[in-house]
Parts: structure tokens; C-alpha cells; sequence
């Protein structure tokens, strides 16, 4: 069973942290505490907090002014199951203060001494990561490491997998498991997939190869992540969920996609 209540969330300011952080939130559970990854600069923290907030979401902030966005944003909540307004409620700034015990970490590394050390003295056993790679030191402090990946393990993994899932199969997937000293090798908690349906976006070709990508891991990516961390949420015996037949597919590490293979995705992606 995981107790999510036991657990941290290692915030590292960007989107996947921000969809995370809205789903405790709206859901009400009590985290051990947010480990915020910031930096050493002689300054006040909150203004480190909303300088990164603003420069680390950049892209997702410019899209959410566009007039034009939201059926768009909708069709993405839908997609997942998560609520109305999901995404503008994650971009909220201030749900960084609606977690009772914010530790702030002087180093924006995730593999830094500052870190370990800290996570070497927590009470937690549960620390969900939200991307950066971890390495073994860190691994070595003996505490569980939770990713949830944009892909089905151990069919896709590596970067862009979200993309490389449809590009190749048709199907939008993604999978939580420990991280180990291997890429996306860790033991698998749960995964899940489903048919891909094409997404509307107005005025489409006002957008360029970048903005889509920039769209994409601003709001499509992110909730994928955090709609298998719902689900993980529901369920409340994870000897269930791990109970799921492992796959004969042979694992495959995809890289970032190039401007051709980002044009073809996205012309399945969007209408």
C-alpha cells in the first residue's frame, strides 16, 4: 500500500510540479511536506518562488492569455478525467503555500548534497519526483523513488514518450514505478493506456513546430502524468494495481524527437 500521506514531493518549479501540487490540493492530501528546489541568492525566498514560477512555466503562462485556449484546455480535461479548470487552477501561484510544510532546498540540483542530506534525516519513505534524473547518491539514502513516465513500460521509454506513444503505436500511456540506477527500469507500481483521439485547436496554423511542442508539455504531458497519479491516489491497496500482467514487448529507449518526427506527430495529434 502506498500512504501518500507519508510521502514528499520533490518540486522542481515547471509543469509536471505544478499539475502534481493542483492534485493534492483539490484532493485534500496531506503530504508529508514539498521539497522546494530553489537557489542560493541573497534575496527573499517568495521572490526566487515567483521569478521561477514565471520563467520555469513561461510558455504555459503566454498560452494561457491567448483568447482562444480554451476549448482547447478543456478537451485535455476531458481527455483525462480531471476537473473543469484543472489547468488554470494549476498555474495558480499560490498553491506553493496551501502545503502545510514547504522545505526549501538552497540548490536547484536534485542530485545535490543538500538534497541528500536532507532526505537522509526525513521521516519520509515516499518521494515523488516530477523529472529531473536521479542518480546514486541519492539512490543510496535507501528511500523510494516514485516517476510517473509518459509511456508504457518497458515498451517506451526515454524522452518525448508521450509523442514517440503515438508517433509509434496510437496509443497515449504512461506508467509509475521506482526509479533505479537504470533509465525507466525501476519496478513497476502501475500503467495504463488508451486510444489516442485527435484534439481541436483553434487557429492552428498560428502556431509553429515549437509552440506546439511548447503546448504539449505545458498542458497535455503534465496531466497525463497527473491523471495516473489520481489514479494511484484511488486505489488504495497497491498490491492490486501490481497484480497487472507484464508485457512481452521488448523495451525500446526513444530520444527527443526532430522537427520531422514532431510534424508528423502533430498532424495526428491536432485538427
Amino acid at each position: 500500500m502506498i500512504n501518500f500521506n507519508n510521502s514528499s514531493l520533490i518540486f522542481d518549479e515547471n509543469p509536471i510540479s505544478r499539475a502534481y501540487l493542483n492534485l493534492f490540493v483539490i484532493k485534500k492530501i496531506r503530504i508529508k511536506e514539498l521539497i522546494y528546489l530553489g537557489e542560493k541568492i541573497l534575496i527573499p525566498i517568495k521572490i526566487i518562488q515567483y521569478f521561477k514560477f514565471h520563467r520555469n512555466n513561461f510558455y504555459a503562462i503566454k498560452f494561457l492569455k491567448k483568447k482562444d485556449i480554451d476549448y482547447f484546455l478543456i478537451q485535455v480535461e476531458e481527455f483525462f478525467g480531471l476537473d473543469k479548470n484543472f489547468i488554470r487552477k494549476m498555474y495558480q501561484f499560490n498553491n506553493l503555500y496551501k502545503i502545510d510544510t514547504v522545505k526549501y532546498i538552497n540548490n536547484n540540483k536534485i542530485n545535490s548534497e543538500n538534497l541528500i542530506k536532507h532526505v537522509n534525516s526525513s521521516s519520509s519513505y515516499l518521494f515523488i519526483n516530477t523529472g529531473r534524473q536521479i542518480l546514486k547518491q541519492l539512490l543510496l539514502t535507501k528511500k523510494d523513488f516514485l516517476h510517473v513516465h509518459p509511456g508504457y513500460l518497458p515498451l517506451v521509454r526515454g524522452a518525448d514518450g508521450s509523442l514517440h506513444s503515438i508517433d509509434k503505436f496510437n496509443h497515449i500511456a504512461s506508467s509509475s514505478f521506482f526509479i533505479n540506477s537504470e533509465i525507466d527500469k525501476g519496478k513497476i507500481i502501475y500503467k495504463e493506456k488508451k486510444n489516442f483521439l485527435k484534439f481541436k485547436i483553434k487557429n492552428k496554423d498560428d502556431y509553429s513546430l515549437k509552440d506546439l511542442y511548447n503546448l504539449w508539455f505545458s498542458f497535455v504531458d503534465p496531466l497525463l502524468r497527473a491523471s495516473h497519479l489520481n489514479n494511484l491516489l484511488e486505489n488504495s491497496n497497491i498490491k492490486n494495481i501490481n497484480d497487472v500482467k507484464k508485457e512481452t514487448s521488448d523495451s525500446k529507449y526513444y530520444t527527443f524527437m526532430n522537427e520531422s518526427d514532431l510534424d508528423r506527430v502533430f498532424k495526428k495529434i491536432f485538427e
